[in-house]
């Protein structure tokens, strides 16, 4: 119940100032106040993440104590620095946390169990980028609506390939096209290692046992906030996608704790 209090306070740190901005563009006081609680979201990121780590690798309360102050401490002295920007701001709930959280949440699985097969999944985890991005895509192979393109761009989900291929090395970062090789073979990645890290939570039923936790006041709870999300879509997407963005900070936030366990196992 403690993480899940944290999981939910840091989610509506980062969830309502980003709703308010989206929906008010008036100069006020609360405004401002919202856009510096913005501008503070990667340390809320980054204290959790620390926190996760606590609670993994210490039990002492002092030991906790002086964590949390320098986790506090260097959210500060961290806020401006680029690479911590990058790392925690925009690989941590995405790239880090939907493929190598999930990578390492596999290894610990088949080490656990002693499967071979769970150790043949983790390498083809590892094998699929090497083969998109060895790919040979002709053009006009690939074709895309205005619309789809449209609504890709104006919700900035352009920005994770860009900046994901200017931390490689593979661009400068500067400029994207839908056609050019380079930028589908990286649409490409990251439409595979979200699917994946979706459909794997159907393979972790075994180990964490949720599905034994569902009773049916919870499945019509869930059932009300996808048809809300879907509907909230197609009232105004950029809304919609605010609301799933809020429920995949709980997701993320919440998961730290066992991410952490995870990594732990694998060396204990």
């Amino acid at each position: 119940m403690v993480w899940l209090s944290i999981g939910l306070f840091a989610s509506l740190i980062l969830f309502v100032p980003k709703l308010f901005l989206y929906c008010e563009n008036s100069d006020t006081t609360l405004t401002k106040t919202m856009v510096f609680i913005n501008d503070w979201s990667n340390s809320v990121i980054f204290i959790t993440l620390m926190l996760a780590v606590a609670c993994q690798f210490i039990s002492s309360k002092i030991a906790w104590i002086i964590i949390s102050l320098f986790s506090f401490i260097g959210a500060v002295f961290l806020k401006n620095v680029e690479q911590y920007k990058l790392l925690i701001g925009v690989f941590v709930p995405t790239i880090i946390h939907v493929y190598l959280f999930t990578i390492i949440f596999m290894l610990y699985g088949a080490k656990k169990s002693k499967s071979n097969y769970g150790y043949i999944s983790v390498a083809l985890v590892l094998l699929i980028p090497i083969i998109i991005i060895n790919l040979e895509l002709a053009r006009g192979s690939y074709l895309f609506s205005d619309f789809s393109k449209e609504l890709y761009l104006n919700n900035d989900f352009h920005v994770l390939p860009v900046i994901l291929s200017k931390f490689l090395g593979m661009t400068d970062g500067t400029e994207f096209y839908f056609y050019e090789s380079i930028w589908l073979k990286f649409m490409m990645f990251i439409s595979f290692i979200y699917c994946y890290h979706y459909l794997n939570w159907f393979s972790k039923t075994t180990v964490i046992k949720w599905h034994k936790m569902l009773d049916k006041k919870k499945m019509i709870a869930i059932v009300v906030i996808w048809i809300t999300v879907m509907f909230l879509y197609w009232y105004d997407f950029g809304l919609g996608l605010l609301i799933s963005l809020f429920l995949g900070f709980i997701h993320v936030i919440l998961e730290f704790p066992l991410n952490m366990y995870s990594l732990k196992k694998l060396f204990y």
